[in-house]
């Protein structure tokens, strides 16, 4: 098995963005594994069995996710928001046994209905080498700003 390089790690993670940013939610939903994890701790290394997270879905969780938006009825997503998703400090940390841990830092604008906010953080992307390429295992959002309200993350980070 060959290692990850930044360069294939930075060109996974602008794929994911994009995905997120054209609303092609099923594609990103295949770059995940069958028991891949996606959280936001409200704070970084608090374990999500602890402290309730703002958000932690499995797979399943996730389709389901993935379903309600796709709704018709789904108000929070009536209109759709539009996202630009910008990665930056991209870092390959560890990489061994078909496996690579990524480190990048995240903003995401976000505007809706009149109204634009953005999100600030870092990730934590762990990603396992399949037939298919490489998939996310768990993706770790910690906000900066976690500490204060936060309204309405319908659409993914």
């Amino acid at each position: 098995m060959t290692q990850m390089t930044r360069s294939e790690a930075e060109d996974f993670l602008y794929r994911e963005a994009r995905l997120l940013d054209e609303r092609r939610l099923e594609e990103w939903l295949a770059l995940f594994t069958e028991d891949a994890h996606y959280w936001i701790p409200y704070q970084d290394g608090v374990d999500p069995g602890v402290q309730t997270p703002i958000i932690f879905d499995d797979r399943a969780t996730l389709e389901k996710r993935i379903q309600r938006l796709r709704n018709p009825a789904a108000h929070a997503q009536s209109p759709p928001s539009r996202t630009r998703h910008f990665i930056t400090n991209v870092e390959v940390e560890a990489n061994g046994a078909g496996e690579a841990k990524v480190y990048s830092n995240v903003v995401v604008y976000e505007v809706r209905t009149g109204q634009q906010r953005e999100c600030a953080g870092w990730c934590e992307h762990r990603l396992r080498r399949r037939q298919a390429g490489w998939r996310i295992a768990q993706k770790k959002v910690c906000l900066i700003n976690s500490d204060q309200p936060i309204y309405n993350l319908t659409f993914l980070i």
